[in-house]
């Protein structure tokens, strides 16, 4: 019972030093909690007596944390954001997920999976509403009031928690009649009399990085046009205009209807990182703690792996 006790008069005794750091003075952190100042002083000299060490500069002026005061308040404030995601989580045990989350998504990604990831999201919560916002431009999301995103290419900001959430397996292709014109390229060296087609929205599009056996490989062709939009770049690719990478869940549908033919199979290009991004919070709320559950499950399943490129598609 003595170290119950203990546990509890400390835990009494960091709230009184929190409430004076937070306030800027023993007068304003007794009106906080509803006691006397003298009790307020006397809990934080206990405490410091405790660790053995000062933690507040006390003049008449003013009061100001010691190097040992601020490490200990940070430890304060983790305690009380540890215990309020504590009280929402067992207010939330047995509730209805509901409400809304923002969502961003690259625009070419979201038109090829959102729709069916939306559709069994709503199956599982119901009372779940997405604002689904589908955009090139890389989001701020707490500037912008977004709850989470799906970001490839760049690498996540520090600040942001960022869950791995599936690899984007880029293919070469070109429409039949063109490799029937140029025949079957059997190594990367062959690409360099083909015409390629070059996404100017990244800087290093060309050339091509190509690998097998452990052998890295580049492969490039004259550019036979360059534009920003992997729409406008398949549409190219299907009338013959040139060679094109591109991710295989654009293409997998024409390469497997026949429109669009796969260049090299053999030879692996960098397969691109897709995260979800999202802001930390604690709590975090139940509604983006489902959104970020069901989505990391749902790209786990194999036929999404499929359509990202991990399962070829038989020419």
């Amino acid at each position: 019972m003595e170290t119950i006790s203990s546990a509890g008069q400390q835990m009494q005794w960091a709230i009184a030093f929190a409430a004076v750091a937070e306030h800027g003075s023993f007068t304003a952190a007794a009106a906080a909690l509803a006691c006397s100042k003298a009790l307020v002083s006397k809990q934080v000299a206990q405490l410091e007596a405790l660790l053995g060490t000062q933690l507040l500069y006390r003049s008449t002026r003013k009061l100001s944390l010691t190097e040992a005061g601020q490490l200990y308040l940070a430890h304060c404030r983790d305690w009380g954001a540890g215990l309020s995601a504590a009280r929402q989580a067992i207010a939330e045990l047995g509730r209805a997920v509901a409400g809304t989350v923002r969502l961003t998504v690259p625009t070419s990604f979201g038109g090829v999976f959102m729709a069916d990831a939306l559709a069994a999201l709503h199956e599982r919560h119901p009372g779940l509403q997405i604002e689904l916002d589908l955009s090139r431009e890389v989001r701020d999301l707490e500037a912008d009031g977004f709850d989470a995103a799906i970001r490839s290419h760049l690498p996540p900001p520090e600040r942001l928690v960022a869950r791995p959430l599936a690899m984007a397996q880029d293919w070469l292709v070109a429409a039949p009649e063109l490799v029937a014109h140029l025949g079957v390229p059997q190594h990367p060296a062959d690409l360099t009399a083909w015409p390629c087609l070059a996404n100017s929205f990244f800087r290093q599009d060309l050339p091509w990085p190509l690998s097998r056996g452990g052998i890295l490989h580049s492969a490039a062709g004259p550019v036979a046009l360059r534009a920003n939009d992997y729409q406008l770049l398949r549409n190219l690719a299907l009338r013959g205009s040139g060679a094109l990478r591109i991710p295989a869940y654009l293409v997998a549908a024409d390469v497997a209807g026949g429109r669009l033919q796969r260049l090299l199979p053999d030879y692996q290009l960098p397969a691109q990182p897709l995260y979800l991004i999202y802001p930390q919070r604690l709590p975090q709320p139940a509604k983006v703690r489902a959104l970020v559950d069901f989505l990391t499950d749902w790209f786990r399943q194999p036929q999404q792996a499929e359509r990202l490129g991990h399962a070829a598609a038989k020419e």
